[in-house]
């Protein structure tokens, strides 16, 4: 292993990590210091980023040091050794200021909220904390299990509540009892997650040798990661590119359809709904803006993160024809079939948002909040505009098998992608047909694209052990005392990282009720998910570690 070489890309890649810590400070100084305090109080997140910065330097001096012999050589090993490098070290860089601030007491659970945001999974540890009013003494939460009256789930709540100094009346609670400047780096993250930060990187570093194209495969998600240019950091340069400007564009389309919404709001949606992320600033999430207009404009750029980015590349170039591609119309038919059967499953059932006995769903409304949560669900976003845990069962399983179908390879939805479904269907017909015909001699294809043996297996590979880690998550969760139905929900939330939970992790609760072994399993499932589990799994191989 080229351990010099590791530590100078780190080093390099923290000095700029560094740099992007200066937007987050930037919005902590201007609501501190140039803004109404009284707007929102800061909960010192300033000097929380000021710290971070220090940190962030301090190591990125320290791997430069024992970098600064490094010989410039790059290979495969190294790359995927600095990916799961880089992830955990990011993950712990950018929970400082949740720690630095007091926003969170305890370092798993910054770790959690960063790595969340990171992996775009949108699973939040923020939980209001309550007290006493007559003693002032924090009180123990508890969650009641729906499926099993004897699991109660006690905890303490994360966020301590804000109040007025001078009457002593709770001001802000949960996540809107959050500094701004946080809620814009928790949002951040999941924008600099989804396009992925060592594809960011990749497009300013220095040259990397052959390490860049090991760097780009192993970070983008997905079974193809066909180049759409010879060099791979224009290719990366040319994906955030798009990236931006589909930023942009829901920036100024939000602003436009809903005047009254602040800017603030605005960027902090768009970052959470193009990286297909889910974070809200709101206790009350998306609803708290009582905008249809709005609900259907986040619609809109779900699916459009949940696009292979290389299409829009194509589409630019006057490619149009590159979009005629079974994996793109399979996505679109599976959004529009899962839709439809969400909505009419709901039409004129109880009409349950987040109270229950509001009379029946119409056509409309079915519709409406059905289409919402069923492209929430497989472009793995996560939002909510109703509490579908108390939704018919038949929606819940749908909402579920949509977070394992996924959006399409190479966009910033999680999932399994739909072109390993079709792969895998391919595989499945050619062995079928194989069994009374076997001496029929055919090539694997999808549309004109023929399917080599190595991806057929890579990606049966892919779906085996998907299966067996959901299964030993579910397992684990469940023998900490988590319920079943909790357990493979949040398995499957963080294993496809969608954010997507139910029962006691459902769109009302947290999971903040996790103890810290649950918590650390759903972070590593995270990573897991969002690395498409073989960047990490060859680490434990031994063969990895020895020396050529």
């Amino acid at each position: 292993m080229l351990y010099r070489e590791i530590f100078r890309f780190l080093g390099r890649y923290l000095t700029y990590f560094t740099l992007i810590l200066l937007l987050p400070l930037a919005v902590a100084v201007f609501y501190e210091f140039f803004h109404d305090p009284a707007y929102h109080p800061q909960l010192h997140s300033s000097f929380a980023f000021g710290a971070t910065m220090a940190v962030s330097l301090g190591l990125a001096s320290t791997f430069l040091y024992f970098g600064k012999n490094a010989t410039g050589n790059f290979h495969r090993r190294e790359s995927i050794f600095m990916v799961a490098l880089i992830w955990i070290i990011t993950a712990g860089v950018s929970a400082l200021p949740f720690l630095f601030s007091g926003t969170l007491q305890s370092p798993i659970d910054a770790f959690f909220e960063a790595m969340s945001g990171l992996t775009t999974t949108g699973s939040t540890i923020f939980h209001p904390k309550a007290f006493d009013p007559e003693t002032g003494k924090e009180l123990l939460l508890s969650i009641q299990s729906r499926t099993d009256a004897q699991t109660v789930y006690s905890f303490f709540g994360t966020i301590q509540p804000i109040t007025d100094p001078a009457t002593g009346e709770v001001v802000a609670t949960g996540v809107e009892a959050v500094g701004k400047a946080l809620l814009f780096w928790r949002s951040f993250l999941q924008w600099l997650g989804g396009m992925g930060i060592v594809v960011l990187f990749i497009t300013i570093l220095p040259a990397l040798s052959m390490g860049g194209r090991f760097l780009f495969e192993a970070e983008m998600p997905g079974p193809n990661k066909d180049a759409m240019t010879p060099r791979i950091k224009e290719t990366a340069g040319l994906l955030w590119k798009i990236y931006l400007a589909l930023t942009a564009a829901q920036v100024i389309l939000l602003l436009l359809t809903n005047p009254s919404l602040p800017f603030f709001d605005a960027i902090t949606l768009t970052f959470s709904t193009i990286s297909t992320g889910g974070f809200s600033i709101h206790n009350d999430g998306l609803t708290s803006y009582h905008s249809i207009s709005l609900e259907w404009i986040i619609v809109i750029f779900m699916v459009l993160g949940s696009i292979n980015f290389s299409l829009y590349f194509h589409c630019l170039r006057g490619k149009i024809y590159r979009i005629y591609e079974p994996e793109f119309f399979a996505f679109l038919f599976s959004l529009l079939f899962s839709s439809l059967l969400m909505t009419w499953v709901l039409w004129e059932s109880p009409k349950i948002l987040f109270k229950a006995g509001e009379g029946i769903f119409t056509l409309t409304e079915a519709l409406r909040y059905g289409t919402f949560q069923a492209i929430s669900s497989q472009t793995s976003t996560g939002f909510a505009i109703a509490n579908y845990d108390l939704w018919p069962s038949a929606c819940q399983v749908l909402m579920l098998i949509l977070l394992f179908i996924g959006g399409m390879s190479g966009s910033t939805a999680g999932g399994i992608k739909i072109a390993r479904h079709c792969i895998l269907f391919r595989v499945i017909a050619h062995k079928i047909e194989s069994i009374f015909r076997p001496h029929a001699v055919r090539c694997l294809k999808i549309g004109n694209r023929e399917i080599s043996d190595r991806t057929a297996i890579t990606v049966l590979v892919f779906f085996a052990i998907l299966i067996a880690f959901a299964v030993i998550g579910t397992f684990l969760l469940v023998i900490d005392g988590v319920d079943p139905q909790t357990a493979m929900g949040l398995v499957a939330s963080m294993i496809n990282n969608a954010g997507v939970s139910f029962n006691g992790a459902g769109p009302t609760e947290s999971c903040a009720f996790l103890s810290n072994f649950s918590k650390v399993i759903s972070i590593i499932w995270m990573m897991l998910g969002r690395l498409e589990f073989f960047v990490l799994l060859v680490l434990l191989v031994p063969a990895f570690w020895r020396e050529r």
